[in-house]
């Protein structure tokens, strides 16, 4: 399934348990990459791994989000596009 920038993939049939069944997530493309999609997740095999992994990605781009606000010179700061 992919939504905007972002999917994942489901390995093993929906009825399916064991090492077999996970889900990793991807970006569609990235800049650091040939491929079309970049996987950024290990497998996922559980509900509470996805809920962990995508707490610790939104907290780190947060970060880089305030990071790159910062990193432009103070003029561009304050304006609107």
């Amino acid at each position: 399934m992919t939504k905007g920038k972002f999917g994942f993939r489901r390995s093993g049939g929906e009825h399916e348990t064991g090492t077999a069944a996970y889900v990793q997530i991807y970006v569609k493309s990235s800049a650091l990459s040939r491929a079309a999609d970049l996987a950024i997740s290990v497998h996922l095999r559980t509900e509470a791994e996805i809920d962990e992994f995508m707490d610790d990605a939104l907290a780190e781009l947060e970060e880089i989000r305030i990071d790159a606000k910062k990193a432009l010179p103070r003029q561009l700061r304050t304006k609107r596009s």
